[in-house]
């Protein structure tokens, strides 16, 4: 099989000149959370570019955060990236085991991009959760696995130990085998990863020269009713949360919120006290339904059997 070296980077590596390493590409941290740009990003990414290596480029997960925020604010610092070089989700920080949230993310990247996304974690976090999900909708896997964290020297892997068995995935693309690589040209610790396939390969995962899949089909719009509905179900938190996530997925706050409060209203109980000389007919043509109803809502077992003081639900 053919197989490339290369490394990761990020402001830790602040002094690296892509040029005095030998890799065969280079992966640079892009974004982390919702507010944090790598400012060494797109000098490592310009450089690995100038000498004509296969690039990368990674977001670092904070999954306090909501998952699409996250997804946006990655796609709309790297957008010259995409297509160019493969989108990474770094996922080892936090609750890792929120599979539903790097879904999320995975899937709003694709959605935007075009590009599916590779998603980096170790080996434990990958067979500790059920990540069948992401496997399916063919997220690739970069898997990390240190034998030791004693130096590696120019890419030798005699003492890199046995590879990463993982579950869910029949492969993975990459494996960061140490954090303890040491390499001609600089004097510090570095990633070292092995990448499992030729430039060809990597242009297919980044989706570069017109490989790329089609964006993913936006999902069908609902209805504002159906939106309403799901408010009072739960389904879009509460208060300024509520507003942000309606207006951000394309919903007008307002109109939705006034059907929330037309439904809250009619969905209310309202109940009668029976008056002497009260039939249940009577009672129902009064608030516009059947005295069968009345009888069922109410446990009424006779119609006719109802008596003074008594409360019924009429809605």
């Amino acid at each position: 099989m053919t197989t490339m070296n290369g490394i990761d980077v990020s402001n830790w590596q602040a002094g690296l000149n892509i040029s005095d390493v030998a890799c065969d590409f280079v992966i640079a941290k892009a974004t982390e959370g919702l507010n944090f740009v790598d400012k060494y990003c797109d000098k490592f990414i310009q450089q690995a570019i100038k000498l004509g290596k296969p690039f990368g480029f990674y977001h670092f997960a904070r999954p306090t955060n909501d998952a699409v925020r996250e997804a946006e604010y990655f796609y709309n610092n790297c957008r010259g990236y995409f297509g160019k070089g493969i989108p990474i989700l770094d996922w080892e920080s936090g609750n890792t085991s929120d599979v539903a949230w790097a879904k999320r993310w995975l899937d709003r990247v694709y959605q935007l991009s075009g590009v599916k996304p590779v998603i980096y974690m170790s080996e434990s976090v990958v067979n500790a959760h059920n990540w069948s999900s992401v496997a399916a909708a063919d997220y690739g896997l970069w898997v990390a696995k240190y034998r030791d964290n004693s130096p590696d020297y120019n890419y030798s892997m005699a003492s890199a130990g046995s590879r990463p068995k993982v579950k869910w995935w029949p492969f993975y693309c990459m494996w960061q085998w140490t954090s303890s690589g040491r390499l001609n040209g600089y004097n510090g610790n570095l990633d070292c990863n092995v990448f499992y396939g030729d430039v060809n390969t990597w242009n297919k995962y980044a989706g570069k020269s017109g490989t790329a899949s089609k964006p993913a089909p936006a999902p069908a719009r609902k209805s504002n009713e159906v939106i309403a509905q799901e408010v009072i179900n739960g389904a879009w938190g509460n208060g300024e949360d509520r507003k942000r996530r309606l207006t951000a997925a394309g919903y007008n706050y307002t109109v939705v919120q006034a059907i929330v409060n037309r439904k809250m209203a009619a969905n209310r109980a309202v109940y009668y006290t029976i008056r002497r000389g009260d039939t249940l007919s009577a009672i129902a043509a009064r608030y516009g339904t059947t005295y069968q109803k009345l009888a069922a809502m109410n446990g009424i077992a006779d119609p006719n059997r109802i008596y003074a003081g008594q409360r019924i639900r009429v809605k």
